[in-house]
């Protein structure tokens, strides 16, 4: 299992270097895009009518002075109250959330005692998820669909003169598709530093890949009291640890309170929702 925690109706990067997708992983995905796909044999008893209200989110990591303060996953839940079989009962039903390579994070519940599954994400990636249900014949029915998990991290370093790099994590969570922005949002603060009173600061923001290679870098001035922002949006990601750098100008050394918004984002191919009320059943 990799990094990442189940919960009781729980949770979980992977990377792989390769910059392509392979057309064994894009097939499924745009697959996806269409809606689940049931895998189950066109024999079998059961039916799967499995019902959700979403198939993406964003997880938030809080990050101050190099200190995770918070984490808020994607809890995703399925409701499979409406999977029915022709031989029998329902008597189990599992969620494998794709975010581990062996299965180890799938979720099998007693169908008597509970309909529903949830599921927490805490990192980012294009999931397969696989739903199945057994019934008491031992009949099994299974789809799957995919599910679009991307990351913002809040990152805020405060009073400093010498601004630490911040990390940004390209690789997902599954063996997927690489994500297809990384989308910075910054603001540096020049402190009022009543005594001397300063100069105006050159301050330059640089945004390094996973190869080390620059790929985008920007300078403004900074009064006293001013602050400064950077926005950019940089594509062809390659995986692995990023970078994004402030710096001061030679022989500058002014107490900065800097904030970097850092979205990782992927193409908008997940499968689409599949609410109760949508299915034609009568809302509540």
């Amino acid at each position: 299992m990799k990094k990442g925690g189940r919960l009781p109706c729980v949770m979980s990067g992977c990377g792989k270097g390769a910059l392509l997708v392979t057309l064994a992983l894009v097939v499924p995905l745009l697959s996806g895009c269409l809606g689940a796909t049931d895998e189950g044999d066109t024999n079998s008893a059961v039916t799967m009518n499995v019902h959700y209200d979403a198939t993406s989110g964003t997880v938030l990591e809080r990050v101050q002075n190099g200190q995770t303060l918070t984490m808020e996953g994607v809890e995703l839940t399925f409701d499979f109250a409406r999977v029915t079989s022709t031989a029998g009962a329902i008597t189990l039903i599992s969620l494998d959330p794709g975010d581990d390579d062996d299965g180890a994070n799938t979720v099998t519940v007693n169908a008597n005692e509970q309909a529903q599954i949830a599921y927490e994400y805490q990192t980012h990636g294009l999931f397969t998820v696989t739903l199945m249900a057994t019934d008491e014949q031992n009949n099994t029915g299974t789809m799957t669909l995919v599910v679009r998990i991307d990351k913002t991290v809040e990152w805020v370093q405060t009073n400093t003169n010498e601004a630490s790099t911040m990390s940004i994590d390209t690789n997902p969570d599954c063996d997927c598709g690489t994500p297809a922005h990384v989308e910075v949002n910054s603001t540096v603060t020049n402190r009022n530093n009543i005594v001397p009173p300063g100069a105006p600061i050159t301050v330059t923001w640089t945004l390094s890949d996973a190869a080390d290679g620059v790929r985008s870098s920007h300078s403004e001035q900074i009064g006293e009291g001013q602050s400064a922002e950077w926005n950019h949006r940089e594509g062809n990601v390659n995986l692995g640890s990023w970078s994004l750098d402030v710096t001061q100008g030679q022989n500058e050394a002014e107490n900065l309170d800097i904030s970097h918004t850092v979205h990782v984002t992927y193409e908008p191919m997940e499968s689409e929702p599949n609410p109760l009320d949508q299915a034609g059943a009568p809302s509540a």
